[in-house]
């Protein structure tokens, strides 16, 4: 299941290269979760699918004049996939480029994304499924 999961996680990123958001939708919970950090512009969670859409769309289209980004490394472990991005930003109205590294969370049931969450570090999401000592 873990490599299916992936495979899952990876279309979505796939479509969303395509600027196809939020991404194939037979693929997302109807009552999906998206979560911010707490260090986010809005952090906290938001519900459904209509609220993880608009998300999308505000970090991806409204905010920045460009948003691109390139997924590193996939790690499954049961149920989730943390996902390591290198990304590279322009912004809207600035045109101040910036880039770094994030990752992400994605748990999948039934063979469709349930919770994503995204952090500010590269290792948080790998750290959420393979705690270091």
């Amino acid at each position: 299941m873990s490599e299916e999961n992936v495979e899952i996680v990876r279309a979505i990123y796939d479509a969303w290269a395509r600027d196809e958001y939020p991404g194939p939708a037979h693929l997302l919970d109807a009552e999906i979760e998206y979560v911010n950090p707490a260090g986010a512009v809005e952090p906290g969670t938001r519900y459904g699918l209509e609220a993880f859409t608009r998300a999308v769309e505000q970090v991806f289209v409204e905010g920045w004049e460009s948003w691109r980004f390139e997924p590193e490394r996939f790690t499954a472990s049961e149920d989730r996939v943390a996902v390591v991005l290198g990304y590279r930003a322009r912004g809207r109205g600035s045109r101040v480029e910036v880039e770094g590294r994030l990752s992400t969370l994605w748990t999948l049931r039934g063979g469709k994304v349930v919770r994503f969450e995204w952090f500010h570090g590269a290792d948080e999401a790998l750290d959420a499924i393979e705690p270091r000592d």
